[in-house]
């Protein structure tokens, strides 16, 4: 059974108190980035927490060599390392993740507090970013990228691409979309979208091959590790329900986000077969879901019952997350949470070394 950790629950009723600062037209901005500041310092502060956590720290430590990573991590693991302090690269990438995504959800013009809720609960998003940290940051500076581009501002938008490959290399896969961004301000007959995601469950083979042939990530296809089922359904189920009250109700969506959030599904959909650590891919897209999810809400925002089944399936996932890392069968990665500061390794650190 899972005990959750008072630190999620402290997080959660804090987070909800700002929420209605951030729903009012007044004072949306400060509840954005009041929200946003408990948000990086609940990040910034964290330890033992997040899937890959200790593989940051010992970078930041002297303990692995660094000519694998990236040089934006690297250099970041260095500053860490000279200052004597790892936490510091824990620190700044929260920074960089945290203020990029307020950032990008302040320019969506959407409501802020679904916004935040949104971005914190939905799965794959904030608390997956405690773990996967250089592609979490990458995904944060897409995100504003995209933003940038939907206003064609492309400059800035080539420069934070740029900035977010130095932390990921995946991210320079996504670079052709300064020049194709045209085609995602258009809507699309629903039967394309429909049709198109069952021909990328059957394109995996051919997707697998064109990137072994081209000597990317091939290595990544050759280990099997599975998982990301339910998480693909999640999205899968936003995906089609929205497609669904679409063709329904004829929704009035922005066909920017949905596109873009389609594109992740579609990822999603062709490289599940091969594990989640292939489907990671999709990672840059997903959040879009934010962003039609609101505008789903905002259809129905004379209702309240839709309201209220947001918020309670939102707070479902959040908890949902917690319970699949503590059931994990390498560590659980999420429920050992606790302030660093308050850290049996700081206080060490505090005494001197001596414990």
């Amino acid at each position: 059974m899972l005990t959750v950790s008072g630190y999620y629950v402290g997080f959660m009723a804090l987070l909800v108190a700002v929420l209605p600062l951030a729903a009012s037209e007044r004072t949306r901005m400060v509840g954005a980035w009041l929200g946003g500041g408990l948000c990086l310092a609940f990040m910034a502060l964290r330890y033992d927490a997040g899937y890959d956590y200790f593989s940051y720290r010992q970078m930041a430590t002297w303990q692995v060599d660094l000519s694998f990573l990236e040089p934006a991590p690297a250099a970041l693991a260095r500053m860490a390392r000279a200052w004597g302090e790892p936490q510091l690269f824990f620190f700044i990438t929260a920074f960089l993740y945290v203020s990029c995504f307020v950032t990008a959800l302040v320019m969506s013009r959407r409501n802020l507090a679904w916004c935040l809720l949104f971005f914190v609960c939905l799965p794959l998003i904030y608390l997956s970013a405690f773990g996967f940290v250089k592609q979490h940051v990458a995904i944060a500076l897409f995100m504003v990228a995209m933003a940038c581009l939907e206003r064609g501002m492309r400059l800035p938008a080539l420069v934070l691409m740029l900035v977010g490959t130095s932390f990921h290399y995946t991210l320079a896969l996504y670079l052709p979309l300064l020049v194709l961004y045209p085609l995602l301000r258009r809507a699309y007959p629903f039967w394309v979208y429909l049709g198109l995601l069952p021909l990328c469950f059957v394109a995996g083979p051919l997707a697998k091959s064109a990137l072994s042939a081209l000597g990317l990530y091939a290595h990544y296809f050759e280990d099997f590790s599975g998982g990301g089922q339910k998480l693909y359904v999640i999205y899968l189920l936003i995906c089609l329900g929205t497609l669904g009250l679409w063709k329904h109700f004829r929704l009035s969506l922005d066909p920017w986000a949905f596109n873009l959030m389609f594109i992740g599904v579609a990822l999603y959909t062709l490289f599940i077969t091969y594990g989640e650590h292939v489907a990671r891919a999709s990672y840059y897209f997903l959040p879009f879901a934010i962003f039609v999810i609101c505008d789903v809400i905002e259809h129905f925002r004379d209702k309240l019952l839709p309201s209220l089944i947001s918020g309670a399936l939102m707070m479902a996932l959040f908890f949902m997350s917690l319970k699949v890392a503590a059931g994990n069968q390498d560590h659980d990665f999420l429920n050992n949470y606790q302030f660093y500061f308050l850290s049996d390794e700081a206080l060490v650190v505090g005494n001197g070394g001596q414990s």
